[in-house]
């Protein structure tokens, strides 16, 4: 049995006075610490929270920025492109515009070898021909005949080169 006596109720006094000075002194600072952990922990929490969306925001801003990037990388290489295809017809073109002066300067120098040929064969054949014909008439005829002679014969050489 228990017996009830003066050291069981000093040591219950004791108890709670102990339990009222641990409460005041001991319990509500430990539960402030732990409560300001708790709240530290929670803004902790929130804080990591907004740093990953706050990184979600910026993966998305930089895969933006890259996309842009490469529609701006592919437009100028489109660019590039049909100006080089641009610049590849107009040296095209100047090349054929060259070709085609050429082909007339040497057209033009062909007619024109070609008539101081004729031109050449011309005075040739009138030496010949006076050559010739003065050898036959020697003696025959006079000067002015000899010119109307060759005359009519240079018209007549004439007039088959225009019908070629």
């Amino acid at each position: 049995m228990i017996s009830i006596n003066g050291t069981l109720l000093f040591q219950f006094l004791n108890f709670f006075i102990l339990v009222a000075v641990l409460a005041k002194f001991a319990y509500k600072p430990m539960l402030k610490v732990l409560e300001e952990r708790r709240n530290k922990i929670s803004s902790d929490l929130n804080g990591a929270e907004q740093s990953r969306l706050a990184a979600e925001r910026l993966k998305a801003d930089y895969e933006k920025q890259l996309q842009t990037a490469r529609t701006e990388a592919q437009a100028i290489i489109d660019k590039a492109v049909k100006q080089a295809e641009a610049e590849g017809r107009v040296q095209l073109e100047a090349i054929r515009q060259q070709i085609a002066r050429e082909k007339e300067m040497a057209h033009a120098e062909m007619v024109s070898e070609r008539e101081a040929a004729v031109r050449e064969m011309r005075k040739e054949v009138v030496s010949l021909s006076l050559a010739v014909a003065e050898k036959l008439l020697e003696k025959n005829m006079n000067t002015d005949m000899n010119s109307k002679l060759i005359k009519e014969c240079m018209e007549r050489m004439d007039a088959k080169q225009l019908a070629r």
